[in-house]
């Protein structure tokens, strides 16, 4: 029996279709035996041109959007920094101000107002200028002493004294005994004044007839004598002003109304 055109590498057996009939993975001229070798060589050679666009993209947004970012993080930092310093700035006015026209603080030497206050007690002062009305009997003043003071305060520097507004302006004071008489009458006091020397105490107060503007003004601490009983009267141009509060004692934050 003869061989087949296909057994002997002749062209193609012909179908009963008509057309020629090719030995299976014998289409597109491929080899049936290294067909999948030659499909998996062409999967790993072929670039994937999508990817590498997806990476090169990532790879340029990414410094763009750091640089962005740090810059609205320093703008962000630096309007903070802004506010921050005119907060400063409208407080620092504000106690210019404050210590300029309306409140100053003071720091009390010696105990010659002891009880009441004790050395070195920080006070608010308001400042004359602003007082409601006249000075009043019993109310505590700073003021500028005479300039020679012919007594001596623990304590002070030279600077400021602060005492209690005992007699005013018209009035006539004096004392008798451990009593003191404004007008003829005993002083109603408060018992502000340390009990244990009692009301006058060791200095008596010589009759003094007090002339318009002026003030007689006492420690609490009744045996201290350094104040009106020793220098006189004062001027109301003297005073600085009127004590209104303690806001500090022995290095700590204390509050009392005075």
């Amino acid at each position: 029996m003869s061989q087949s055109s296909s057994d002997n590498g002749d062209s193609p057996a012909v179908g009963t279709n008509g057309h020629q009939n090719y030995p299976a993975g014998a289409e597109s001229g491929r080899d049936p035996v290294g067909g999948a070798e030659a499909r998996g060589t062409a999967v790993r050679l072929a670039p994937d041109y999508r990817l590498r666009s997806l990476r090169t993209e990532s790879t340029g947004d990414t410094p763009a959007t750091s640089a962005r970012t740090e810059g609205e993080q320093a703008h962000r930092r630096g309007r903070r920094l802004a506010k921050v310093a005119m907060f400063v700035a409208v407080a620092a006015l504000a106690v210019l101000l404050l210590h300029a026209f309306v409140i100053e603080p003071f720091a009390v030497p010696g105990d010659g107002m002891a009880p009441t206050l004790q050395p070195g007690d920080r006070i608010l002062v308001l400042k004359a200028g602003l007082l409601e009305g006249p000075i009043r009997a019993g109310e505590i003043v700073v003021f500028h002493p005479p300039q020679f003071l012919p007594c001596t305060v623990v304590g002070d520097r030279g600077g400021d004294l602060v005492l209690r507004v005992v007699a005013l302006p018209g009035q006539v004071i004096s004392s008798v005994g451990n009593t003191i008489l404004v007008d003829g009458r005993r002083l109603r006091e408060r018992g502000w004044y340390d009990p244990r020397f009692g009301q006058v105490g060791s200095t008596p107060i010589r009759t003094t007839t007090l002339a318009s503007g002026q003030y007689f003004v006492m420690d609490d601490n009744r045996s201290d004598a350094c104040d009106s009983r020793v220098f006189g009267p004062i001027l109301k141009s003297s005073v600085v002003g009127k004590g209104i509060a303690v806001v500090g004692r022995h290095g700590h934050v204390f509050f009392k109304t005075l």
